[in-house]
């Protein structure tokens, strides 16, 4: 029965919902602002996956208050439909796939896949009537923080607005530079990272948090770094040597983000052993 109730509902669910897909699949693809897009449905399918077994056990009983679920998701999708938004349209995808899931083996079945679920949220692009209001303010720290570290370093600095200007080179920290990017693919794998390996809830809030000083910090190093390497090796701060140091840069972030979950278990464990002493 559930296997037949699978086949219909996900026919269904693709069916209403493929233009939505296609469009997000299209954006995950060409999007340089989505790469952690692009891995959110691959974990959740991995994830979903290993935990098939515990989400539907053998004879499950299907729940009709998936019906209800699948019912508030309808007319959003209309409203999507009738006024063109796409991110209106995934709410609602987002809303019938928790319906399906529901319908198929209940609350604890989604309660199971919850976290896969909530994945696929990475997957939407941020609105871009939000987009200005949280670059900017980064941009503007990004800009004030590496004016500091190049002064500190010795070179003369002249900072207007989100422009550097160095004696051999100008930096103009746009949008793509505001470490936005940076903020949500670190955010995204550092919840993978915390969920997957770190059973304590505290210590996975731990990990999620430290990914946002992470990531301010890893734009900075790649500005500075770029303003250096500009005074010497113009060359390098351009093409392929650009994106090197990015990827670097992210990796550099995830290594803080690992130190400060060590951190955080050593004192949790140093603590714990003190108590007991």
């Amino acid at each position: 029965m559930n296997a037949v109730l699978w086949a219909v509902l996900f026919t269904l669910l693709l069916a209403n919902y493929w233009p939505t897909l296609l469009q997000t699949a299209e954006l995950l693809a060409f999007s340089d602002d989505m790469a952690q897009g692009f891995f959110a449905p691959i974990v959740a399918a991995y994830i979903t996956w290993q935990r098939r077994s515990v989400a539907f056990p053998a004879g499950s009983a299907s729940s009709a208050w998936g019906v209800f679920v699948l019912a508030v998701g309808a007319p959003l999708a209309l409203s999507a439909a009738l006024g063109g938004s796409t991110t209106l349209s995934r709410f609602a995808f987002m809303i019938s796939l928790a319906g399906v899931i529901v319908s198929i083996g209940g609350y604890r079945a989604f309660r199971t896949l919850l976290f896969p679920w909530a994945l696929l949220v990475f997957t939407f692009p941020i609105p871009a009537v939000l987009y200005g209001e949280i670059t900017l303010p980064l941009q503007l720290l990004a800009s004030r923080l590496s004016e500091m570290a190049l002064e500190l370093m010795g070179f003369s600095v002249i900072r207007e607005g989100n422009v550097l200007e160095l004696p051999r080179q100008r930096l103009s920290v746009v949008e793509a530079c505001s470490g936005l990017r940076s903020l949500l693919t670190l955010a995204f794998f550092s919840l993978v990272y915390a969920h997957l390996l770190e059973p304590k809830r505290w210590l996975r809030a731990v990990i999620v948090a430290a990914a946002f000083p992470a990531a301010i910090l890893l734009n900075v190093v790649r500005i500075v770094v770029t303003g250096v390497l500009g005074q010497y090796r113009p060359e390098l701060t351009h093409g392929i040597y650009h994106d090197i140091l990015g990827w670097l840069c992210l990796a550099l972030g995830f290594g803080l983000v690992w130190l400060a979950h060590w951190m955080a278990a050593r004192w949790a464990a140093a603590y714990a052993q003190g108590r007991a002493g």
